[in-house]
């Protein structure tokens, strides 16, 4: 357990400025327990907040993802000399993930002399998958799945992506059915340690896929 002493001023504060001060903490005292690939609801929720409050469209249909490409707000990811994309029916995604996805890649072949795999972009939410989230933001085109590769290239992804998210640019999780990375792109910088509060079903525009 780990004990937390507050400020003065917090004695008299609401219990949600409490609560949120103790998370805020706590993540400050111990990155640790702020920053992990392991999933969590508190990732999920804070990855489906961002693409809420950033104003994204989550696409229902193909149709809908085609017409966000004309449109500008999709763009193709098409792969280089350092990375590629593999077996991905709506190869498109917002332009900030594609400007981080050609980033990582390029240090990526420069740690691992081999191309990153992309195996998943924009999914509209009429092709959910069995396991997915009802919260994902694979239909908002801020994420992408890539492949989990071994050996030196694992670690080197795994400490790249950390460090990403502790800038506030991502969140990230490691999946293991089957092994792959999904990376979210944020709209805005955030900290992970502002653990977001899950979205009521109130307020949802859509049910993300």
């Amino acid at each position: 357990m780990v004990a937390v002493k507050l400020p003065p001023r917090f004695l008299s504060a609401s219990p949600l400025a409490v609560s949120l001060a103790v998370v805020s903490l706590l993540g400050t005292a111990h990155p640790a327990l702020a920053q992990s690939l392991r999933g969590s609801n508190a990732s999920v929720n804070l990855m489906y907040t961002k693409a809420m409050r950033g104003g994204l469209d989550f696409y229902e249909t193909s149709s809908e993802v085609r017409r966000a490409v004309v449109r500008g707000e999709l763009v193709p990811l098409r792969g280089n000399a350092n990375y590629v994309v593999r077996n991905v029916r709506a190869p498109y995604v917002r332009p900030k993930t594609r400007s981080f996805v050609t980033t990582l890649a390029a240090g990526y072949r420069r740690a691992c002399r081999q191309q990153m795999v992309v195996t998943s972009a924009t999914r509209p939410m009429s092709r959910k998958l069995a396991n997915s989230s009802t919260l994902s933001v694979h239909p908002s085109g801020i994420a992408v799945d890539l492949r989990r590769p071994s050996g030196r290239c694992l670690t080197w992804l795994r400490r790249t992506l950390l460090a990403a998210e502790r800038r506030g640019e991502i969140e990230a999780t490691e999946e293991r059915r089957p092994p792959h990375f999904h990376v979210a792109v944020l709209p805005v910088r955030v900290q992970k340690a502002s653990v977001a509060r899950a979205s009521s079903p109130n307020t949802r525009r859509r049910a993300a896929r």
